[in-house]
Order: C-alpha cells, then structure tokens, then sequence
C-alpha cells in the first residue's frame, strides 16, 4: 500500500519488484533459457517480417497450423493440442531445421543467420 500511496498505480499493489539477484537466478532456469531461445528465434528470423497464415493444420481434432512467409524464407508450426506435441521448422541458409521439443533449441542460435 505504501508503494500504491507514493506512485498512484493501482498495479503496483500485486506488482512484484525483482531485485538483481533474483532476475539472474530466473534466467539460470532452463524454462526461461527455452523461452529465450525461441524469443532469439522470433526476433531475428526473416519471415516473421512477411506474411502470416493459420488453419486446422491436418484436420485432426486439436490440429492447429501456423505459418509465417517472406520470399524463400518460412517458419511454420504444426501442434495438435489434443496430443500436446508439436514440430516447428524454419529456414536456414543450410536448409530446413525442425524440433520437436523447445529443449531442442539450446545453446544454438537456432540457425538463422
């Protein structure tokens, strides 16, 4: 409440401050480490700067399918989430690259270049 009096932020009484210590504990934990490589992904692969498609990808219960394109380059994720599992592929300038688990994704730049 004290911290409510001094900002006026109604947020700020369920809002946590990390201190230093704990935000590099956090980002020692391999979920984060996972979450961090898939953002690397995300930020640096050319195709998500061009178009985007969904659908029920292979038409099976819980199917979902999403694409993003920009010329020769794509990302493309199919997960059925009935069976929680999924494949994302992506362009490299070696060739296509999949994964199956995000786990997958450790320690490499996830191929983009």
């Amino acid at each position: 409440m004290a911290l409510l009096a001094r900002s006026g932020v109604g947020r700020d009484i369920n809002r946590h401050y990390y201190a230093r210590a704990e935000i590099d504990t956090a980002l020692q934990r391999p979920v984060v480490q996972d979450l961090l490589d898939l953002i690397r992904l995300r930020n640096r692969h050319p195709a998500f700067g061009g178009t985007f498609g969904s659908g029920a990808g292979d038409g099976s219960s819980g199917g979902l399918s999403m694409r993003w394109t920009a010329g020769a380059e794509r990302v493309a994720l199919e997960a059925d989430t009935a069976g929680v599992t999924f494949r994302l592929s992506w362009t490299t300038s070696e060739g296509e690259r999949s994964v199956t688990s995000v786990r997958e994704l450790a320690g490499v730049d996830a191929g983009v270049g």
